[in-house]
């Protein structure tokens, strides 16, 4: 029985054990083959029980050494599996992508309410009949104190608004195009400054 070569990454221990298998494995096929020659040679003046005897205490010897080299051979399958499991646990594991950290809508700024108000400027009004309903339409809406035109000159329109809550210039458009039916579009809002600039769309009613 030859050994096998000795894997250059299997422990101490792995070693050790697979060394004792292999010896075990020898010596008892060794045996078997002693057990045999003095049971051949002496059969001839053995009483037939004690043949029967050393016969199956032959085969028993037989059975372990297949099982020796049983288990031998699955441990050094063992032996392969730990070598490969350490060599995976060695390699250094690629980091894990980050996840886009998602963008959040920017809030739109609010005109503060009270204060002298704001300057609002009204372009392509539809007529003055068109701005009086833009008048009354603001007036309604409920976070408006007051709103007071100032000018009307070429279809362009200028009113003081004053909030009594805060209000977007979203808000402010569309609250007026629910109200009145006409478009109203959102030109230019600077909150910080109180002025916003608002343009009716000129293709109609919603």
């Amino acid at each position: 029985m030859t050994a096998d070569p000795t894997p250059t990454d299997e422990s101490p221990a792995d070693r050790a054990a697979r060394i004792i298998a292999q010896s075990l494995a020898q010596g008892l096929m060794e045996a078997e083959v002693i057990i045999a020659a003095d049971r051949d040679s002496r059969r001839q003046n053995l009483p037939p029980e004690l043949v029967d005897t050393l016969e199956r205490f032959g085969n028993v010897i037989s059975r372990l050494v297949e099982h020796t080299e049983q288990l031998a051979e699955r441990m050094a399958e063992l032996t392969e599996a730990v070598a490969m499991l350490a060599e995976a646990r060695s390699q250094p594991q690629q980091p894990a992508a980050p996840h886009p950290t998602p963008q959040l809508p920017e809030l739109e700024r609010a005109f503060a309410p009270g204060g002298e108000g704001i300057d609002v400027t009204i372009a392509s009004v539809p007529g003055f009949q068109g701005l009086m309903e833009l008048q009354r339409a603001l007036v309604r809406l409920p976070q408006v104190q007051s709103a007071a035109v100032r000018k009307y000159q070429d279809d362009e329109a200028a009113i003081q608004l004053v909030l009594s809550q805060p209000m977007t210039a979203t808000a402010i458009a569309e609250g007026v195009t629910g109200s009145t039916g006409h478009r109203l579009f959102v030109d230019e809002a600077r909150p910080e400054s109180l002025r916003l600039r608002l343009r009716f769309l000129t293709d109609g009613r919603t």
